[in-house]
């Protein structure tokens, strides 16, 4: 009936991967038996420095339709998934995580609320409960404001955590001329229908804590390791200034109160709000690039370079 493609960025996964991988195999056998669909999975690895590769290799060795591309230079998840983008061939293109609370199954549920509804983006939401639910709406919201008040073109989270895409909406996104390559943005750009698509998560926090510690044990105390985050040192230097500048006018407002015209002092004071203001602003600047990454905007610049494919 037609083809699938699977994307998932993968960066120093190799406590969890193998599972992960199993699931999504297995969920997409699902839907070929099912439903017709072949599928292959492209597996982008943006750089990882522990035993990712090794199991990648592996599942290469035992599926053919199991494709790795290599990435030249750590590019982050978003620039990594637009490389996969560049080189998948399905009729259907769909993008997840390497992420033990996706359950088993919901790859198929995803390919079936496209087939009901005709839609050709969909994004898949992780449905939280309680307090969860509740933390993650509020992190999406703040993040979006933030978005906008700094006017970060190209650049909008939410807590999405899968996507489907038609080929007709691939082939647009692939000469998407955005340089940031946020693939929420650039879907955006695109302007077609899309619609949200809830499924329950598998393992709450704490279980899957206890999973990711089992798994652990299993490659020997190999550790998982995390991108850290960097935060962006120019917004903190500015606010670092705006806080002195503030201190300094409000040092000075204070000393001369006493003897100090009322305009003068006005103007103090003011200068000590607006430095406190904008050092607020530029620490939670920083902060924001720190969870987004770095905006790229200048001209020409390489977003990813591929360094080999395996399967093609």
């Amino acid at each position: 009936m037609g083809k699938i493609s699977l994307l998932l960025p993968v960066y120093n996964e190799q406590v969890i991967l193998k599972d992960v991988l199993a699931k999504y195999i297995a969920d997409l056998e699902n839907i070929r038996l099912k439903k017709q669909y072949q599928w292959e999975i492209i597996a982008v690895d943006d750089c990882s420095d522990d035993e990712s590769r090794l199991i990648m290799l592996d599942f290469a060795r035992q599926y053919q339709n199991f494709r790795i591309v290599t990435l030249a230079e750590r590019v982050g998840k978003h620039s990594a998934v637009t490389a996969g983008l560049s080189v998948a061939t399905g009729d259907l293109i769909l993008m997840a995580e390497i992420d033990l609370q996706n359950p088993l199954g919901f790859l198929e549920a995803l390919v079936q609320d496209h087939l009901d509804s005709g839609v050709p983006i969909i994004y898949g939401y992780r449905q939280f409960n309680g307090w969860q639910r509740r933390k993650a709406l509020m992190t999406d919201r703040l993040t979006r404001f933030a978005c906008r008040l700094f006017v970060l073109d190209g650049y909008f989270t939410g807590i999405v955590n899968a996507e489907l895409y038609t080929a007709d909406v691939a082939a647009v996104l692939r000469d998407n001329p955005s340089k940031t390559k946020y693939m929420r943005s650039m879907n955006n750009w695109v302007g077609w229908e899309s619609k949200e698509f809830w499924y329950a998560s598998e393992y709450t926090d704490s279980e899957v804590k206890a999973r990711t510690e089992q798994l652990r044990q299993r490659t020997h105390g190999r550790g998982h390791v995390k991108p850290r985050r960097q935060v962006a040192p120019l917004d903190v230097w500015w606010g670092v200034l705006f806080l002195m500048l503030a201190g300094i006018a409000f040092t000075l407002g204070i000393i001369f109160t006493p003897t100090a015209h009322v305009i003068l002092l006005g103007i103090l004071f003011t200068i000590g709000f607006a430095g406190v203001v904008l050092a607020l602003l530029s620490f939670l600047r920083a902060l924001l690039l720190a969870r987004v990454g770095k905006v790229r905007y200048r001209a020409g610049e390489v977003i990813y370079e591929i360094k080999s494919i395996l399967n093609r």
